[in-house]
């Protein structure tokens, strides 16, 4: 007993010290490649200049872990993230996905998270490109993915994978050649690990660093907090690279998967750890984005919604829809478009009249994310039966989709009022 008491503790004696020495690493390299004498920053508009951090999740075949610990942590459109995934499950002899776990994929979607792209079968890219060449790189590993992708549904909703927008680098390898293959012609953004100051820029374009922080690295909060001052007070995002979600006291075995020479089963973020980064954040004020988000890039659920919007572009064929440009948008006719989901509507953050009338939407909570917004027609809508019981009024609507704006005009199933 004596004997593994003094060898717990060496153990966390060398962790902690590992730990000191990640961060001092990390924030050496920040300090060294940022501007002297660098000012303030003040920004304060989402998704444009307030500084903000991702949580990156690579290997969906940990998709349970996400779902289990962190769905309820994140909650709805509020603490986004990445979710990193491949064509297959890395254990039980490498089978493809099954629907009960393409489904929480796409339930985590609905919830506002990124599903992105980690590689059909999670190769390096520097070793397989070197191996087999750049365009088979590609076609094995990339586009494989988009089909897969592209062919899969939810088994209730129908709801779709949006395409994807951002690539997390299998292992973090690459070349050079690698990136400028795949960016801007199938991705916006390539992931990778440390990288230069380690900060991922607004718009970014190509290659963005991350910082992980599995237990295997860098896993206290406290450092984090730290990383995430700098980056506030710089204008800048910070990318949290992460595997598994799962409490200390979940052991690896249980799950029956085999361990192997990367400590598999030490690539794992505890949900208190999460939390304590989330804390960090609100406290510092910063905002919680997806990778996507970071690179200026707004996508949407429905395709309808998506094929409306672009119609409002100055080129409506640009292939990345730019939040900043939806951002300056002040009003939008979106009726009579079959749309059924309005994820997308919170990047027009200067949206103050928005026409929704005869569509198929059901669920109106977005609505509460556009704060000028001011006159908005919804009537011709299938509101559930709980909705059109609970509303009575269009005064009621409002409080029961906990929106605290302050209309001008809301109209509803033909009936018009006038909110002071």
């Amino acid at each position: 007993m004596i004997i593994k008491s003094i060898s717990e503790t060496i153990q966390t004696v060398k962790k902690s010290y590992f730990e000191y020495r990640s961060w001092r690493y990390v924030t050496k390299n920040m300090m060294a490649h940022l501007p002297k004498g660098i000012k303030k920053h003040q920004g304060s508009i989402p998704y444009i200049n307030k500084p903000g951090i991702a949580f990156s999740f690579d290997d969906s075949f940990r998709i349970e872990h996400w779902y289990k610990y962190g769905r309820p942590i994140f909650g709805y459109y509020d603490v986004k993230a990445t979710f990193n995934i491949n064509g297959f499950h890395h254990y039980e002899d490498q089978r493809p996905h099954t629907q009960s776990e393409i489904d929480m994929l796409l339930d985590l979607q609905s919830n506002g998270h990124e599903i992105a792209h980690h590689g059909f079968n999670h190769k390096s890219a520097y070793k397989y490109s070197k191996e087999k060449g750049l365009k088979k790189w590609i076609e094995d590993e990339i586009i494989s993915l988009f089909k897969w992708m592209e062919n899969q549904s939810h088994s209730k909703t129908n709801e779709k994978f949006k395409h994807p927008v951002s690539f997390a680098l299998p292992y973090s390898e690459y070349e050079n050649e690698n990136i400028s293959e795949i960016t801007p012609n199938y991705f916006k953004v390539v992931r990778g690990h440390l990288h230069k100051n380690n900060f991922a820029n607004f718009n970014c374009t190509g290659f963005v660093p991350s910082i992980c922080i599995d237990s295997v690295y860098l896993s206290n909060a406290k450092y984090m907090n730290k990383l995430m001052k700098i980056a506030k007070k710089t204008g800048r995002n910070i990318i949290f690279m992460c595997h598994s979600i799962l409490p200390d006291d979940v052991k690896w075995d249980d799950f029956g998967w085999e361990k192997d020479d990367s400590g598999v089963e030490w690539w794992r973020t505890s949900p208190d750890t999460i939390q304590k980064v989330i804390n960090h954040a609100r406290k510092n004020d910063m905002e919680f984005y997806t990778t996507a988000e970071i690179a200026g890039v707004a996508t949407f659920i429905d395709r309808n919604l998506e094929k409306s919007v672009r119609k409002q572009l100055s080129n409506p064929y640009e292939k990345w829809i730019s939040i900043k440009e939806l951002s300056c948008i002040k009003e939008l006719d979106l009726s009579n478009n079959s749309i059924s989901n309005l994820d997308g509507i919170q990047y027009f953050l200067n949206l103050e009249k928005l026409n929704l009338r005869n569509n198929q939407i059901t669920d109106f909570r977005l609505l509460k994310k556009l704060p000028k917004l001011k006159e908005i027609s919804i009537d011709q809508n299938p509101l559930t039966r709980s909705e059109k019981v609970a509303v009575g009024s269009v005064h009621n609507l409002l409080i029961l989709l906990g929106i605290n704006i302050n209309l001008v005009m809301l109209t509803l199933n033909n009936f018009e009022t006038t909110l002071l």
